[in-house]
């Protein structure tokens, strides 16, 4: 079965939320088992976009929030919702570490994530924040 880019960012989105849930609750678990897990398809067949994107994330992990709190007016990063901090690693990756990509629909895309599992108009704060941070010194 293909997994278009729209499903994989999804599931992306699902593998970092779960990584970012248990690194919180200090359990130690396998990259490349939660992702077949959740993707419900065996490592060597998940699409490389898929196992790029939750990869590269979770391995740089650390920089990313570092690049991303600075932006966070009144905010610290540990302190927001999951599931907004999943978006926010996800979309930093896309555009930074895997690249290609226009930065309206990076955001456009974390807008779209937003909307569907977050409540209220946060989607707004994950607009705000990616414009941002987003921003690419060699431009």
């Amino acid at each position: 079965m293909k997994i278009t880019r729209n499903q994989q960012q999804e599931i992306g989105l699902a593998i970092i939320y779960s990584a970012l849930s248990y690194v919180n609750a200090d359990v130690v678990f396998d990259v490349e088992e939660l992702i077949e897990t959740i993707s419900c398809t065996p490592i060597d067949e998940v699409p490389i976009f898929l196992k790029e994107l939750t990869i590269k994330t979770l391995i740089n992990i650390d920089t990313i929030i570092n690049e991303i709190t600075p932006k966070l007016v009144k905010w610290k990063f540990h302190r927001l919702n999951r599931v907004i901090q999943a978006i926010l690693l996800m979309s930093y990756t896309h555009y930074f570490y895997i690249g290609n990509v226009d930065k309206r629909i990076v955001i456009n895309v974390a807008i779209k994530l937003a909307k569907r599992y977050v409540v209220g108009d946060e989607y707004k704060f994950v607009n705000a924040i990616l414009d941002e941070v987003l921003v690419d010194e060699r431009a």
